[in-house]
């Protein structure tokens, strides 16, 4: 692991990711990188000296502002002893949160993104969405979210919840790099639902085939679900999981929306870690 991107508001969520980040980044003597973008509703073009087309005074003013506001925050938080001896580097864009993080995995080129999320429900959920639902869906690299403080030393078991579908060796990778720093047992999780069930035997056939295939060493387990986020999220919770890992295939437009996304609907209320990686179709 080479670079990791960790997107801050400054929110308590935020923090936590931030805390992860160091902690893996002094074991791996990984380049840390701060992204903070100032969120300007309707707008992607602004740069951090605050120029833009099409913008009035009063909203230029604004918009320096909170710009200048941003840079104080960072700075500060560039102080912290937290981030002692860390190969860091800090970015600051004005805009869309989600384009500009897009902007910069793509110029940056991270191992994974680590970045917290306060999650949300009922019509926020539907209406606003979340970034980093968005991130989760179309990242190339990995994603790690979280919703509360943890280190590497609290995560003890890892699910790795799949559909044994795919070739996933480079998620497997990821999930075997997290599992070699945490000394963390890797769980392999396949839930059986009433409208996609298989027979015991032929799943324990299956996962043997996906471990060998993905250079993979985990505990199997079956679990019977109404559906699949709701069978990841009972088993995590029935089984002392630390942390939730899993592909999504990044589904956009009709879709996401005919067909959903198991991952981010995990994302969303999993009060546990949640590790995604783009998978493909």
């Amino acid at each position: 692991m080479k670079k990791i991107l960790v997107p801050t508001d400054f929110s308590d969520q935020a923090k936590y990711a931030l805390k992860l980040a160091v902690e893996i980044s002094k074991k791996t003597d990984a380049e840390l990188i701060l992204l903070h973008v100032v969120e300007i509703p309707g707008q992607t073009s602004f740069n951090t000296m605050g120029e833009a087309t099409n913008v009035d005074g009063m909203e230029g003013v604004f918009v320096m502002k909170m710009i200048e506001l941003g840079k104080k925050k960072l700075a500060k938080l560039k102080e912290d002893d937290l981030l002692e001896g860390v190969n860091l580097k800090t970015e600051l864009k004005a805009g869309n949160t989600y384009y500009n993080i897009s902007s910069i995995v793509n110029e940056y080129e991270p191992d994974m993104v680590i970045m917290g999320t306060s999650g949300s429900s009922g019509v926020d959920e539907i209406l606003i969405g979340s970034n980093a639902e968005k991130v989760v869906r179309n990242a190339k690299c990995p994603v790690l979210t979280l919703k509360e403080e943890i280190s590497l030393a609290n995560i003890d078991n890892i699910v790795f919840a799949s559909a044994l579908k795919n070739d996933d060796k480079e998620l497997a990778a990821k999930l075997k790099e997290i599992a070699h720093l945490s000394y963390a047992k890797i769980h392999l999780l396949k839930i059986n639902t009433p409208n996609n069930f298989e027979s015991s035997t032929t799943t324990n056939k299956r996962m043997d085939e996906y471990m060998k295939n993905n250079g993979l060493e985990a505990e199997k387990h079956i679990h019977n679900g109404i559906n699949e986020e709701e069978g990841i999220l009972e088993f995590a919770k029935e089984n002392n999981i630390d942390l939730i890992a899993m592909g999504t295939h990044g589904r956009k437009g009709l879709m996401h929306l005919l067909s959903g996304s198991i991952a981010e609907d995990v994302v969303n209320h999993s009060k546990r870690p949640v590790l995604t990686m783009k998978l493909a179709d």
